[in-house]
């Protein structure tokens, strides 16, 4: 059952300790707008925007663009029945394009239950995967599915739980009606908030991201008309990770992952924005495809 709260979040307490806390995090697309497989993003990786995490006997999967079709391989391959949480922040291509190629979702032994708000134009996010699956789009509609398929339709505010995993929704960009996630299981606490915006921050999304054990934020994202046009770069006097890190001390997050890369940001330009967030923030990554995290503490390993 979720439950609407449209008031402010208030100040989380002071987390418990989070060491037992079973937590995995693998990022399987990092990239945003379209995917890019060219040779100069290899080590980064070209698919958009997907991350799978695993909070004990909970397994949630955030936003389903490319990245989602290998993440269903994988899952397809373990040959075991899947029962997942699949939550998007907002529907441009990006983060549904793969969405009509993830494999579980056509075979009736899984369960996915999907969560997601409503977009700019007042559709709802079942209503946006659905029409994409439609001809001429695709050749299958989503009726074809046949997973056990439940939608869930979010506001900001809302709070409701996943087994032992609290989950708290807040709007954080008004443009996009992008929503960011706060997950809390046993003192362990992961944000997930992507397609934010850079102008200033309210005091509801440095609650959101209140001391988290791990935030991944979108910081890297570099417009197109800020890359291509001059008159553009004259007006943009703050980088979006320049933000993140200032939200990150603020709030007093732990680790920050940064992730949503540009079609033009290759392996060599975000390895040069690795080294110069890493002197501002040294616990801050930038994400790569298969970059993965044991609980808040340990290292990232491939």
């Amino acid at each position: 059952m979720i439950n609407s709260a449209h008031s402010s979040l208030t100040v989380h307490p002071q987390p418990t300790d989070s060491q037992t806390a079973q937590v995995s995090v693998q990022f399987w697309g990092v990239r945003g707008s379209v995917p890019t497989p060219i040779a100069s993003n290899q080590r980064y990786g070209g698919n958009t925007v997907c991350v799978e995490i695993k909070m004990g006997d909970q397994h949630i999967i955030f936003d389903g663009g490319t990245g989602i079709v290998n993440l269903g391989q994988h899952l397809k391959q373990e040959k075991q029945i899947v029962d997942a949480h699949i939550l998007f922040t907002h529907t441009q291509w990006d983060r549904i394009q793969g969405f009509p190629f993830f494999l579980p979702a056509f075979s009736p032994k899984n369960k996915f239950a999907i969560y997601g708000g409503t977009a700019p134009n007042g559709a709802s996010t079942k209503h946006c995967l659905t029409d994409q699956m439609l001809k001429p789009h695709f050749t299958m509609p989503l009726q074809n599915m046949v997973a056990d398929l439940s939608f869930k339709h979010l506001f900001t505010g809302d709070r409701f739980s996943m087994g032992e995993v609290e989950v708290e929704v807040l709007k954080i960009n008004a443009e996009t009606e992008a929503l960011g996630y706060r997950l809390s299981y046993k003192g362990y606490t992961l944000v997930y908030a992507t397609d934010t915006p850079t102008a200033r921050v309210d005091l509801d999304f440095l609650n959101l991201v209140h001391q988290a054990d791990l935030l991944i934020y979108d910081g890297t994202y570099a417009d197109l008309n800020y890359l291509y046009h001059q008159e553009a770069k004259r007006s943009i006097s703050v980088n979006p990770w320049e933000s993140g890190i200032d939200i990150a001390s603020k709030a007093k997050v732990k680790q920050m992952v940064l992730l949503h890369h540009s079609p033009v940001q290759d392996d060599e330009s975000l390895d040069q924005l690795q080294a110069e967030i890493r002197d501002r923030f040294p616990t801050a990554s930038i994400a790569y495809e298969g970059m993965r995290i044991e609980n808040h503490n340990n290292p990232l390993m491939h």
